[in-house]
């Protein structure tokens, strides 16, 4: 692609030479030669501050004022243009779109990867579920896709509708409507929009009546699958139609619900699915990863956290280990500390799983649990004992995991 098809695409002006493209970015640290800088303005940092970095690196930039650096493409607004250049890219495209309160990842994840058997496909890139994460996911693809499966995430009021009418997905999953973020928004509204811009109809959870009722009729209902599953080592044997396949890692209720997601959509597009294919799979890092240190294992759930993906964690942790489990826990910093009856729903999850020993770190979040320090870990944990280490993304907690595996 040249700087003068995106200046079509786009509507905007192409000033000084054309020159060819080699790939997206709106980071400059990221941008090497050839790269198409988009110079975004956001609350705290504008992009323009950025261009000579870029420049000097053999980039160029799309950008909503006149710059001294040429060539550029000058459009009304960076962003505005950035997902348009994105869509253009998939609107021959299947569009899927996956969001809800926890489990989007690992269902886009699933997804692609049984379409990826026989389609090529377009996904976007790990948890990079933004405007932002999307587009370039979508830019920086290497294929023609015959479908895109693509995160939608929301931090703040209105970001599911901006996403989903950008993107104008074919179908729509809901994967649940939980606590997260629900310090910044409506959880149940925010998700429920992208219904207004779905083409066919939405996936979602039959067990939530909110949602069922929001549709009126108009969604179709995940199916069931998965008849039992259980845990050989550090992996689970799945039930489904009467086989029996082995999944990597520790799959929980929560994963398994992500899975007949998955398989309910391939149902719906009437296309073959193969659960052996799955066999290869791999959650990506800080979603249940299952690290064996020494004569322990650390269950790496480190990615982010509320209580819906708590209460997985932990009623997975404890169907593999029983009681020979420990928590290391962060507070979930993206939903209300007032929120109703959270105090007992989480006293309710200890009582009901009795975990060895407890550990807490930052603020005082939690009604239990003594000051993680990893010497006081080292005085509970014996051979064969697991640890859980599970908390909101701003505290880094992979870095507690790094440090427990120095220390075993």
């Amino acid at each position: 692609m040249k700087l003068s098809d995106v200046a079509a695409k786009v509507r905007g002006l192409l000033v000084g030479k054309d020159a060819e493209i080699s790939n997206f970015c709106s980071n400059s640290k990221e941008c090497s030669k050839g790269s198409l800088f988009f110079a975004l303005k956001g609350t705290k940092r504008d992009g323009h501050a950025f261009l000579n970095e870029v420049y000097a690196k053999g980039g160029f930039a799309i950008t909503q004022r006149d710059i001294p650096l040429l060539p550029y493409v000058k459009v009304e607004d960076t962003r505005t243009a950035m997902m348009k250049l994105a869509f253009d890219r998939v609107k021959g495209s299947f569009r899927i779109a996956v969001t809800g309160s926890c489990g989007k990842t690992t269902t886009k994840e699933i997804i692609a990867h049984l379409l990826e058997r026989k389609n090529p496909v377009c996904k976007s890139a790990g948890n990079l579920n933004t405007d932002v994460g999307i587009s370039l996911s979508i830019l920086n693809s290497s294929v023609k896709p015959k479908y895109a499966v693509l995160e939608m995430g929301a931090r703040f009021p209105g970001d599911i509708k901006e996403l989903a009418s950008a993107f104008k997905p074919d179908i729509s999953i809901i994967t649940c409507i939980g606590s997260s973020h629900s310090k910044y928004i409506d959880p149940l509204f925010e998700k429920l929009s992208i219904a207004n811009y779905t083409e066919r109809f939405v996936i979602y959870d039959g067990m939530d009546k909110r949602v069922e009722n929001a549709l009126n009729g108009n969604g179709i209902k995940k199916r069931k699958y998965v008849s039992s599953f259980r845990y050989q080592g550090s992996r689970t044997i799945v039930s489904v139609n009467g086989s029996f396949y082995t999944l990597n890692g520790i799959w929980g209720e929560g994963q398994i619900s992500d899975l007949e997601f998955a398989l309910t959509l391939m149902d719906e597009l009437d296309l073959e699915w193969d659960l052996k294919s799955l066999e290869n799979f791999h959650f990506l890092n800080g979603r249940m990863n299952v690290i064996r240190v020494g004569k322990n294992m650390v269950i790496d759930d480190t990615y982010n956290s509320n209580f819906e993906s708590l209460s997985n964690s932990v009623k997975s942790a404890f169907k593999w280990k029983k009681n020979n489990v420990i928590w290391i826990l962060a507070p979930m910093e993206e939903i209300r500390d007032e929120e109703s009856g959270l105090k007992e729903r989480l006293m309710k999850l200890k009582n009901s799983f009795s975990p060895k020993a407890i550990f807490t770190l930052g603020r005082d979040f939690y009604p239990f649990g003594q000051k993680y320090r990893v010497d006081e870990l080292l005085k509970v944990l014996k051979d064969g004992d697991v640890i859980l280490v599970k908390g909101s993304r701003m505290y880094q907690l992979e870095e507690i995991v790094e440090e427990i595996r120095r220390a075993l």
